[in-house]
């Protein structure tokens, strides 16, 4: 694995969420992407990854351009829900509206911190989706020179007709299971504003 990578996917040293990592496919270049128009999990994952490589080469990674690629790839309210467990229902809506708007100024600055040293890695995306219930699991390969391949997964699934990344698993290990106990801990501690208190000092550490 890259030692990047390798840093991205140590959610208990960020003690918050990866934008996805989330998050995902961080300071790499698609590489001749195989379309699989079939399956619109795929292209949804490689579109997100050329999006970001663009925004890179041309040094536009501000919050105002990422801000939409990111919204249009994931759904930050599901994944959120689904690390935050039970207690999101307890969560009032002015509160989740203040998580959801931590998470997504997370989510970015963590993309805009890994691009800083892009250098031209590739990611392989496999057109051969697996099928899991209602969701798709798109699966990738970070390949570097001299380096063993690092391998991604996405899981997606389809919100009215659009396919979102709701989960990133970083050589087999699932973003939104890693992060749970750090969610839970935070609210456990002082509630969503403890949570969106521990982002924001992440985020700021990022800059």
């Amino acid at each position: 694995m890259s030692k990047r990578l390798h840093r991205l996917s140590d959610l208990s040293r960020a003690g918050v969420l990866i934008g996805a990592s989330v998050a995902c496919a961080i300071s790499v270049a698609v590489s001749s992407p195989v379309r699989a128009e079939s399956d619109p999990a795929v292209v949804r994952v490689e579109t997100l990854n050329e999006a970001l490589v663009t925004a890179a080469r041309r040094h536009d990674l501000t919050p105002d351009h990422l801000r939409p690629l990111l919204q249009q790839a994931f759904n930050l309210p599901i994944m959120a829900q689904l690390a935050v467990g039970p207690a999101w229902g307890g969560l009032s809506a002015s509160e989740r509206e203040e998580v959801l708007s931590a998470l997504l100024r997370y989510t970015e600055a963590r993309y805009v911190h890994e691009f800083k040293e892009f250098t031209g890695q590739t990611l392989v995306v496999d057109p051969n989706v697996q099928v899991r219930g209602l969701d798709h699991l798109v699966r990738a390969e970070v390949r570097e020179p001299g380096e063993a391949p690092t391998k991604l997964g996405y899981r997606l699934r389809d919100f009215g007709g659009t396919w979102k990344i709701i989960d990133v698993f970083y050589e087999g290990v699932s973003q939104i299971a890693t992060q749970r106990s750090d969610f839970a801990s935070a609210l456990a501690a002082g509630g969503a504003s403890a949570l969106v208190k521990r982002l924001d000092q992440a985020t700021a550490k990022l800059k």
